[in-house]
């Protein structure tokens, strides 16, 4: 079941991006597992799409954090303590650590904005963007970004139910799971690359680039208390970050 929406998509998405720049500017592993444990778990847990969500991070972050084992971990030069010497490479405990805290920090990153763009109603935040008046392609932009991915998975789902009618059989091997994604990918890149020229074809002709207002036909949703709180958590979090970043200079 979906989960009951309270804030406007703007203020969510603001909310997920200034989570990610506080990760990045405080730089501490205590930090990053707080935020993992404390934001993003319970967000995926009442997102209503957990395993979607949860499917979407490990096809993401797992790559990420496995070359990230094998390049920290094998190849550190400043590792010290040496575990396991295999001549070129030595697995070290500072690279295993420093490994371990940058996986860490991507499992962060890919939780909170997969979570972020998987449950967001993005007809609502580019209607709540454009009665803001903010700038057209600016919209678009953000609009395709944040829609990329349900739109990925939604395609990539009936491509797999369209090879499964055609006698597509999904084994249960790692060697058969590997095939049969390879088949779905190549259609699925194809098809995104002929949306995206069609789509542009359908910008120019309804006047996409042409000056003037832009008329939205859903409801603004925003709220003045809501669109102060955002300016409040900018305000906050920039001067968080001055702060902190001054005191580990000055020290």
């Amino acid at each position: 079941m979906p989960r009951r929406r309270i804030l406007n998509p703007l203020t969510e998405l603001l909310a997920a991006v200034l989570l990610v720049v506080l990760v990045l500017v405080v730089n501490r592993w205590e930090f990053s597992l707080a935020v993992l444990l404390l934001v993003v778990v319970p967000a995926v847990l009442t997102s209503g799409r957990v395993r979607q969500i949860g499917l979407a991070v490990l096809l993401i972050a797992g790559p990420l954090l496995l070359s990230s084992l094998l390049l920290h971990g094998l190849f550190f030069p400043e590792g010290r303590t040496v575990l396991l010497d295999l001549g070129p490479a030595r697995v070290t405990r500072e690279g295993l650590a420093f490994a371990a805290v940058m996986g860490l920090r991507m499992s962060v990153f890919t939780g909170v904005l997969l979570t972020a763009a998987m449950t967001l109603d993005v007809p609502e935040l580019l209607a709540t963007m454009t009665h803001r008046r903010w700038n057209r392609k600016l919209v678009f932009v953000v609009g395709s970004a944040v829609g990329l991915i349900p739109h990925v998975a939604l395609r990539a789902q009936q491509i797999t139910r369209a090879q499964q009618a055609r006698g597509l059989v999904l084994g249960r091997g790692p060697v058969a799971r590997v095939r049969a994604l390879l088949t779905v990918t190549t259609p699925l890149v194809i098809g995104l690359l002929v949306d995206a020229s069609e789509r542009n074809r359908m910008l120019g002709a309804r006047g996409f680039s042409s000056p003037g207002p832009r008329t939205s036909y859903l409801p603004d949703t925003d709220t003045p208390r809501q669109r102060a709180a955002r300016r409040a958590m900018v305000v906050g979090v920039g001067f968080f970050s001055v702060l902190w970043l001054g005191s580990g200079v000055l020290a």
